[in-house]
């Protein structure tokens, strides 16, 4: 099977080279490797290109392209891009600080192939403390055993839903090209974009057909956590923080899965403003702003397992 890659591409130079290099290790090469760079203002792009050009005869038959934006619109955007112009059968895409271990794409293809999946979530290893995401305990019943490291997920958006479960962090899902389909990531947003894409990606499988989805254990995707990634971010405003896309579109929707995924990322996100927001003053508008959201969560309460 044909797999395609996209990096989106801002601001990393201290970490790109070492992005692609995960690339040149792997066993089984990317058959297209797309970077999409947002208008960076470092040298990231210069060594992408020093990059590409030093390790070329590395990269074997990957089709290769750089796509240089005239304007910074976001990775969501950068993302929408490079997956436009890939034409293999699965997709993933790579964060330009993040780095895969080197027999990931192969035994991704492998699992696609004998288990005819659909949609494969990755755990993180959270460089450079090695913590391993999600912890599997409290996610047990969702698991049943495919093969080694590799658990079908039963009841996928209720697992997706679930405090301890992650998704859409470090770009950590492969999927069959066409089930993305219409789904584009949401330009502007920043906060759990990807969270909101791949939940949509999700119920637009399992709305079509049963749907194979697992989780790939193993620790075979590397995140690293950097300076100035949204999780260390500082606000001077409670208005700074944006609304994630998640609590816009499903604040009012009557779905169960749509309440408890609105509901566990609304929780994420006060704990975050909570945590970021410079005073008691700052913390006590952001409340008072977004008072209207709260019965929206009390619902999730009631609801969630």
């Amino acid at each position: 099977m044909t797999h395609a890659i996209i990096i989106p591409l801002f601001n990393k130079a201290p970490y790109v080279s070492q992005t692609l290099n995960s690339l040149i290790r792997q066993s089984k090469l990317p058959d297209e490797l797309i970077i999409v760079d947002d208008l960076s203002t470092d040298n990231s792009l210069i060594i992408v290109h020093d990059f590409l050009r030093n390790h070329i005869s590395a990269f074997g038959n990957c089709k290769i392209l750089v796509i240089e934006l005239a304007e910074n619109k976001g990775p969501g955007n950068a993302r929408n891009i490079g997956f436009a112009a890939t034409h293999c059968e699965l997709v993933s895409f790579l964060d330009a600080d993040d780095e895969y271990h080197p027999q990931l794409l192969e035994i991704a293809t492998h699992a696609f192939r004998v288990h005819q999946l659909d949609f494969m979530v990755l755990n993180i290893t959270f460089m450079p403390g090695n913590e391993i995401y999600p912890d599997l305990k409290p996610l047990k019943k969702y698991l049943e055993p495919l093969d080694a490291d590799l658990y079908l997920i039963k009841n996928p958006l209720m697992a997706v839903s679930d405090p301890h479960f992650i998704i859409g962090v470090g770009s950590n899902v492969i999927t069959r090209s066409k089930w993305i389909a219409s789904n584009r990531y949401q330009a502007e947003a920043q906060l759990n974009e990807g969270v909101d894409f791949w939940y949509r990606v999700l119920k637009g499988i399992l709305n079509s057909v049963p749907g194979k989805i697992a989780l790939q254990t193993g620790g075979y995707l590397y995140v690293n956590e950097v300076p100035g990634s949204l999780s260390r971010k500082k606000y001077s405003h409670f208005k700074q923080i944006e609304l994630p896309p998640v609590i816009s579109r499903y604040v009012d929707s009557k779905d169960k899965h749509d309440r408890l995924l609105m509901g566990m990322i609304g929780e994420r996100w006060y704990k975050y403003a909570l945590q970021n927001l410079p005073s008691d003053t700052q913390r006590a508008r952001f409340l008072w702003h977004y008072r209207s959201l709260l019965p929206k969560y009390i619902g999730y309460l009631l609801i969630k397992r």
